[in-house]
């Protein structure tokens, strides 16, 4: 029988924050659940455990090995497999999860590490030409390289694969069909899948000086709908201290730092503007200036365009996020943070928090809040010597995933629930607002857009919207009709 869990209080929250993540179809709008914030602030818990919950297929003792290959550039092997527990939170629950898998079907998991994001695809595409069996579920990065691995048939589909249920709560299904190519799953998503996004994280104390010119704090702003572009833009604006007295410095004090590339991507889809979409017709096609987009996509740029000017900003364009200047300083209100990289925060003594990216305006309610998913995808290579090991394998290692997202969760906080509920609520929001993008997926058949916002915005790159537009868009439309043509000859095989 199934484990039964009703839990309302937002103490406890941590053991499920992951249990249902909410993707965004590409192409389609999903309405949010006005009780997603409301639900997480009740007072009422009740909680029912009947048995212990197991994965709905069968004990096996397989006595083999399972070899997982692991982008580290954004898929960090610390994230997902460790050789042995060394009492950090989120090694001991790796290692509780490896033993699990170990237990219910014989099969020991192994981690490697795939190469950088331009080389880590040659590996894979090698042992599946040689059938070597080296290779059983790599982890992509998030554009780079898929593309291929896709069009070249490198990949098996996870449909109908032996002990893979993409009904269960575990597996992301509408993520996965926002990526699907001709109705078919070459590219999986489950709570395996650590989280990377990007969120906006604040020094409380400095952000405690200017409470008097906010109306509600901030959080309020997240579970009211009413954090939004300008509001987010009105707050930076308040913070610019000319240190030196000898203009604009990293010296000085700033309403928001970071990087200036692939963080201000996310203010795109935040603001519910997809790169590409499918149309009526059934062609994928840039987006980000049809009729729906246009007016909202050159409003965007102007915010943006203005803010990057600002005083109130240091930003750098492709360096690490902070690289100059952070958080850390204690001369930052805001800076754009991967998830993934928040727990660095913990080594310096700072209050800090953590905001979901804004919406676009309040109208937005009903999608609600998103951000851009950056990690990458499951993959299961064409050649499998034993397609029950490796698909009852990924079956398990996501059904026993949900304490490894717990201690995720609190490896990013460095504390419980209960000492941080409103950052704790807050980090719920952007985990299940999670969404992807076939244009960002699928980048190269549709070049220079997926970065298209931060390079026109950047003050130095002399480029306005409507002239990269004209450059970019005729030949990324004329790419992606050929790749559609590609993945109906996939989807007929």
């Amino acid at each position: 029988m199934k484990t039964k869990i009703k839990l309302l209080a937002l103490v406890m929250a941590l053991l499920m924050v992951f249990s249902a993540l909410v993707a965004c179809d590409s192409g389609k709008e999903e309405e949010t659940d006005d009780k997603q914030v409301e639900n997480l602030g009740s007072s009422e818990t009740e909680t029912e455990v009947e048995t212990e919950a197991k994965p709905e297929i069968a004990e096996n003792d397989y006595g083999t090995e399972f070899y997982l290959s692991v982008l580290p550039d954004v898929n960090p092997m610390k994230y997902y497999w460790v050789e042995e527990s060394d009492n950090d939170v989120m090694s001991e629950a790796l290692f509780a999860r490896q033993q699990k898998v170990l237990e219910y079907l014989g099969v020991e998991i192994m981690g490697s590490l795939a190469g950088n994001y331009q080389t880590y695809t040659e590996g894979f595409k090698t042992a599946v030409k040689n059938k070597d069996g080296s290779v059983d579920t790599l982890i992509t990065h998030v554009d780079t390289g898929v593309s291929g691995l896709v069009t070249e048939a490198y990949l098996r589909s996870f449909d109908n694969m032996p002990g893979i249920d993409l009904e269960q709560d575990h597996w992301n299904a509408s993520f996965m069909d926002a990526l699907s190519i001709a109705d078919k799953h070459y590219l999986g998503f489950s709570d395996f899948n650590i989280l990377y996004t990007h969120v906006i994280t604040f020094n409380k104390d400095m952000l405690d000086k200017y409470a008097d010119a906010l109306e509600v704090s901030v959080y309020d702003m997240v579970r009211d709908y009413t954090w939004t572009l300008d509001q987010m833009i009105e707050l930076v604006n308040l913070v610019y201290i000319d240190t030196t007295s000898d203009g604009k410095t990293d010296d000085d004090t700033f309403g928001l730092v970071g990087m200036q590339w692939v963080p201000w991507i996310g203010f795109l889809h935040a603001s519910n503007i997809n790169l590409v979409d499918m149309d009526a017709s059934g062609q994928y096609k840039v987006s980000v200036m049809n009729d729906l987009n246009k007016q909202k996509t050159s409003e965007l740029v102007d915010k943006l365009t203005e803010l990057s000017k600002s005083n109130s900003t240091y930003l750098d364009y492709m360096t690490a996020a902070g690289s100059t200047i952070s958080l850390t300083s204690g001369r930052a209100l805001m800076q754009l943070t991967p998830t993934i990289g928040i727990a660095d925060f913990l080594d310096y003594d700072i209050s800090f928090g953590v905001l979901p990216y804004p919406m676009w305006d309040e109208a937005q309610k009903d999608v609600g809040y998103r951000h851009l998913q950056w990690g990458g995808y499951l993959c299961i290579p064409n050649y499998l010597a034993n397609e029950n090991i490796t698909g009852e394998t990924l079956e398990v290692l996501s059904f026993y995933s949900k304490d490894v997202q717990t201690a995720f969760y609190e490896k990013l906080l460095g504390k419980q629930v209960a000492d941080v509920p409103d950052d704790s609520q807050m980090l719920s929001i952007v985990w299940d607002t999670v969404c992807t993008d076939f244009g960002q997926t699928f980048s190269g058949e549709c070049p220079g857009f997926l970065y298209m916002l931060p390079h026109v915005t950047w003050p130095e790159s002399g480029q306005e919207l409507a002239s990269f537009v004209k450059q970019y868009e005729s030949s990324a439309n004329k790419s992606l009709s050929k790749f559609l043509k590609k993945m109906e000859k996939i989807g007929a095989n």
